[in-house]
């Protein structure tokens, strides 16, 4: 089952933040700005381990109603729109790309890339060792025009 599959027939035990199947720590990321932050390893993780799982937390909002939801939500500040579109994915493949995933209280939301990823949608790519932080290549992710022109903003 990859990270987008449901598992609501399933449920998970989270050892420390919601739908992480690890135990993980949300740090500062300095390296990437003031204020930023990233995913942890709170403890070693072996490869091929299964880290995150999807939940009723994910919230699933249609590309068409977007702008909407943003100025409901947002109004006119642009830094938490921006977060907010930052932390937030779309899902690759016909018939999942017309809709923004928003995860506002899963720390999923800070993931970050990395052109060498140690994770990926079916879990780890390699052992992760306490401590180090636990990234992704969001290449995976869908990029439709509606979402490219809707950043560009």
């Amino acid at each position: 089952m990859s990270l987008f599959e449901s598992s609501t027939n399933n449920p998970h035990h989270f050892p420390s933040e919601p739908a992480f199947l690890v135990p993980v720590e949300v740090r500062d990321t300095p390296r990437l700005g003031q204020g930023q932050r990233g995913i942890f390893a709170a403890a070693p993780i072996a490869a091929k381990t299964k880290f995150w799982t999807w939940t009723d937390r994910v919230k699933k909002i249609r590309h068409d109603r977007l702008g909407e939801y943003i100025a409901e939500n947002f109004g006119g500040d642009a830094e938490r729109t921006t977060i907010f579109l930052r932390q937030g994915f779309v899902l690759p493949g016909e018939g999942n790309d017309d809709h923004f995933c928003s995860n506002p209280t899963d720390a999923g939301r800070f993931m970050n890339h990395s052109p060498n990823p140690n994770c990926g949608p079916d879990g780890t790519l390699r052992d992760i060792s306490e401590g180090e932080e636990m990234t992704m290549d969001y290449g995976f992710h869908g990029n439709p025009q509606w979402y490219i022109d809707i950043c560009k903003k």
